[in-house]
């Protein structure tokens, strides 16, 4: 049997007159700051696996359309995760199911650009000095035979060199479209909207970093040349770091979104004498059923027909009306019409978000 001695809670300074289990301030468990690992288990099974606790609690209502958010204007805060949180940990779960998929999609087609870039060099090189030993064997010996024997070899290494750059099997080789010849076109990797050729010696890609190129081809150009080309550089010989820089940069993006569909929400119901707050509570249940919904696809990309990421589009669509309908109570017409105008602001802030965090991630490489 457990005896509690202190008066003093330790979480929240809180003094009474008499011992107590739990603190009648605060409702921390009375404790000497020791913690053993059959009080962490016990904690931790409370909060994962009790499906009366707050996290299965506030799941349960979220696949509900309407229902936590109805639940937390009334009130009823301390039942369920915070609206912040509960976004934030949902969009941890988006960011790992981005992440797995970016780590599956790179182990699986094996494909590196710089290396591919490497070995289509080595073998023109050695192409070359094959050349110039049958030009000198044809000197020395001039007879037919020996013309026929280089010549064999020489078509056979060039039909081995132009299949590995025109007609391989390589999906990934023919989306990049890798070119005979000496340089690359930066462009053709990497243009991000720029136009024409942009050649750079495929020695010089191979032996000199961003700075160097930079400076040997860049150099009469703007700062802001300078900058394109370098980053165009760095991505051509690392394509996974601009993946990396997506992914992270992701959730900033969309809790930038937030504030953004609050507003919107304030503008369709702004004759409803909501607070902009809960404007901005709606938005964080909605996003964070939208980002258990992307991981489920995300996850399942490589497997699902096209016909279920339709389906799961039209689902969140109808969980945004019945949302809607049940939070701001207006007739069906109306929650309609203005879902229909959510999800069109919705769409366009997304794409605003994605170009600028497409482009703040090329430009931190």
């Amino acid at each position: 049997m457990n005896s509690y001695t202190s008066k003093i809670c330790h979480n929240c300074g809180f003094e009474s007159e008499s011992p107590f289990q739990y603190c009648p301030n605060c409702g921390q468990k009375n404790t000497d700051g020791k913690i053993t690992l059959s009080a962490l288990w016990a904690e931790f099974k409370d909060a994962v696996f009790n499906i009366e606790s707050r996290t299965w609690r506030t799941l349960k209502n979220l696949f509900i359309p309407g229902r936590l958010t109805v639940e937390y204007f009334s009130g009823r805060h301390r039942q369920y995760l915070h609206p912040l949180r509960l976004l934030l940990a949902t969009s941890v779960l988006f960011i790992i199911a981005m992440s797995f998929q970016e780590f599956q999609s790179a182990t699986n087609h094996s494909y590196n650009v710089k290396d591919r870039i490497l070995k289509n060099y080595e073998r023109q090189r050695l192409y070359r000095v094959l050349v110039s030993i049958t030009d000198s064997t044809h000197k020395i010996f001039p007879q037919q035979q020996t013309q026929i024997i280089t010549d064999t070899i020489l078509t056979a290494l060039n039909d081995s060199l132009r299949n590995l750059l025109f007609e391989s099997g390589n999906k990934f080789a023919n989306k990049y479209g890798d070119k005979y010849g000496d340089s690359i076109d930066v462009n053709h990797y990497a243009s991000f909207g720029s136009k024409g050729i942009e050649r750079i010696s495929k020695r010089d890609f191979l032996n000199m970093d961003e700075e160097e190129l930079a400076a040997v081809y860049k150099k009469e150009a703007s700062i802001l040349d300078r900058l394109i080309l370098k980053q165009k550089v760095k991505l051509i010989k690392d394509e996974s770091k601009l993946s990396a820089a997506l992914i992270g940069h992701s959730t900033w993006a969309f809790l930038l979104m937030m504030p953004c569909l609050a507003l919107v929400l304030y503008l369709l119901y702004i004759r409803r004498r909501y607070f902009y707050v809960e404007h901005l509570i709606f938005a964080f249940h909605f996003q964070a059923f939208s980002f258990i919904v992307l991981t489920f696809l995300i996850a399942g990309i490589d497997i699902f027909p096209r016909w279920i990421f339709l389906m799961f589009g039209a689902i969140t669509w109808v969980y945004l009306f019945i949302s809607m309908l049940q939070v701001y109570k207006q007739s069906r017409v109306k929650t309609l019409l203005k879902s229909l105008l959510f999800s069109i602001s919705y769409g366009g802030l997304f794409v605003l978000l994605l170009i600028g965090t497409i482009f703040i991630s090329f430009i931190l490489l």
